[in-house]
């Protein structure tokens, strides 16, 4: 009876996973496993172009308008919403809040808190004010999935937002994000005239900040197989599972919060190096402010900036809070251990000839 039940339970399966509905519902649910990019099997190939003869005579190439908006790539507690009130400031620019935030901005009836540790700031949708249409491409997938994104990745609806928000901007757009730091190569192949502005922070002031919104994590705390969520750890364990099918090192079981939190930083630092237009750290910024701003805001092309009038907003300090949390051993060792997962990848990335 068993071995009945168990056949017919598996024909009944099998009849179902062929049902486009079921292999449509699959892929879409499943499909960061199976579409990682293999584009160096295709290193080979051309886009040749198509033969005059098949255009129609003086028929346009189809082409997307250049545009040249700013792009802020930063990680979570970084001091970028400090760095979205100084771009807010400045003439004929309209700076965006975090535009794949998964409260969505543009949403008018959407109750929100501002974050008391946001000193100065007042709301975070005003520049979405109107734009409650965008709704119908926002995918909730951006904020916590496929976070990997190179330049072969193909998201319409992704584009489609983001030249809402630079067609809708008055003056040049800037959008300061939390989570393209690992879609930076995308980014610039679909906004290739765009500048990357990087910010980076201390990584050990960074987790601290991160406990300070998640309560404590003991030294000894780990994460364990199958732990689906740790304890809030600002969306750490969340970006360790999606990034982990492209980066095995962010394989989070069995390793502290920390060591995670580190192993992003890392690589989030290295692609923001590697693909922006200048990076800026934070503690720089709010001790050096006008040396730092002067050199960087004219690599972005603008130089109407005020600069006197923005240091009125630098209420920034250089802290040490993470001897309160570890002794310099405890870190240094993590660090340490990470740093040499790190060189390893990549070192089999690129292989010495």
């Amino acid at each position: 009876m068993l071995k009945l039940l168990k056949a017919q339970f598996l024909r009944t399966l099998s009849g179902l996973v062929e049902t486009p509905v079921v292999r449509e519902s699959l892929y879409h649910s499943m499909r960061d496993l199976f579409t990682q990019p293999r584009a160096t099997s295709l290193r080979g190939l051309r886009p040749h172009p198509v033969p005059s003869a098949y255009r129609a005579p003086g028929s346009p190439q189809q082409a997307r308008a250049s545009v040249s908006p700013i792009f802020i790539t930063a990680r979570f507690r970084s001091g970028s919403t400090f760095l979205w009130q100084l771009f807010r400031k400045i003439d004929a620019i309209t700076c965006y809040y975090e535009p794949l935030n998964e409260r969505r901005w543009f949403m008018e009836n959407d109750a929100y808190k501002v974050d008391d540790t946001h000193l100065g700031v007042g709301d975070y949708r005003r520049e979405y004010q109107g734009m409650a249409d965008l709704e119908k491409v926002f995918d909730m997938n951006w904020p916590f999935r496929y976070l990997y994104m190179d330049a072969t990745h193909h998201d319409p609806k992704l584009v489609a937002y983001i030249d809402a928000l630079i067609e809708r901007a008055q003056g040049r757009a800037v959008l300061q994000f939390n989570r393209v730091d690992f879609r930076l190569q995308w980014l610039k192949a679909q906004y290739p005239a765009a500048k990357i502005l990087h910010l980076y922070r201390d990584p050990r002031e960074q987790w601290m900040s991160i406990m300070g919104k998640g309560g404590g994590i003991g030294l000894s705390f780990r994460y364990h197989d199958k732990q689906l969520w740790g304890k809030d750890d600002f969306y750490t364990l969340q970006w360790a599972n999606d990034l982990r099918h492209v980066f095995p090192i962010l394989e989070p079981a069995e390793r502290h919060p920390y060591e995670v939190h580190y192993l992003l930083w890392r690589l989030s630092y290295s692609f923001g190096k590697s693909f922006s237009d200048a990076s800026i750290g934070y503690e720089d910024l709010v001790a050096n402010f006008e040396d730092v701003l002067s050199g960087v805001l004219p690599q972005l092309g603008i130089h109407n900036a005020d600069l006197a009038e923005l240091a009125k907003l630098n209420q920034g300090r250089v802290k040490s809070r993470w001897k309160e949390y570890a002794p310099e051993d405890w870190f240094a060792e993590i660090e340490s251990r990470c740093d040499r997962q790190i060189e390893a990848f990549f070192s089999a990335l690129t292989p010495e000839k």
